[in-house]
């Protein structure tokens, strides 16, 4: 009977091995069926890719300034009151000839940016570029001659009217209608709307800091780029 007991202990035994590694073989096999390799091979990191960044070549920027030549960034109409006169003092005024002016004058100026050499444009890095303008100039001083008049004209007893003397006004006129531009602000003005032109016009080209110099800028350092960690610099195509 103790003989009998034992062998169906065994052969209990023998069968739940048996249920008991199929169970374990159909859950490896269906483990391996979903996904066969990731049982077997460890994971391994792989690193991704940052694409190099390529500074604009302040050489191409010069010569797309350049092109823009001279920049009219200000403008004034001055009115000025010129007194002229000849012999006043001579022979008691019998020989004067004097003359009341109103002159009506335009001034521009800006900046010519075909003065822009290479150098005056350095790119310190993909958003900061450092600009050296020009000094601004006053491009155009003139008369508005149907505005311009004489005002008053008085010659004395022995003379007549020198024909030269409003001549002479005229180009007196201009030099004052500029030095009265220049003294107004003029040649400033043109200077900060010089930069605020630039400003823009950088902006445009994707640059967010625009630095302007008095002199020529330095020459940056080379650029570096900062590579976060796990991360690799690609190599540029060739």
């Amino acid at each position: 009977m103790r003989r009998l007991i034992s062998i169906i202990v065994v052969v209990v035994v023998i069968l739940a091995g048996l249920f008991a590694y199929g169970l374990v073989t159909t859950a490896i096999q269906e483990t391996v069926e979903e996904n066969p390799l990731s049982s077997f091979i460890p994971r391994i990191p792989i690193s991704s890719y940052v694409t190099p960044v390529v500074l604009p070549d302040p050489i191409t920027i010069v010569k797309e300034v350049n092109q823009l030549a001279r920049l009219e960034t200000a403008s004034i109409e001055i009115e000025k009151v010129i007194t002229a006169e000849q012999n006043a003092d001579a022979w008691l005024g019998l020989f004067e000839d004097s003359m009341v002016f109103v002159a009506y004058g335009e001034v521009i100026a800006g900046i010519d940016l075909q003065k822009i050499e290479e150098g005056d444009i350095q790119v310190m890095d993909p958003t900061t570029v450092m600009v050296h303008l020009p000094d601004a100039e006053i491009f155009v001083a003139t008369l508005d001659n149907q505005r311009s008049y004489v005002a008053d004209r008085d010659t004395g007893l022995f003379t007549g009217a020198d024909p030269e003397l409003e001549t002479e006004v005229r180009q007196q006129a201009e030099l004052v209608v500029r030095n009265e531009a220049i003294e107004y602000g003029i040649v400033l003005e043109a200077e900060e709307n010089a930069q605020e032109y630039m400003q823009n016009f950088l902006h445009g080209l994707g640059f967010e800091t625009i630095i302007f110099t008095p002199d020529k800028p330095p020459t940056p350092p080379p650029f570096e780029q900062e590579i976060p960690k796990g991360k690799v610099l690609a190599t540029p195509a060739p």
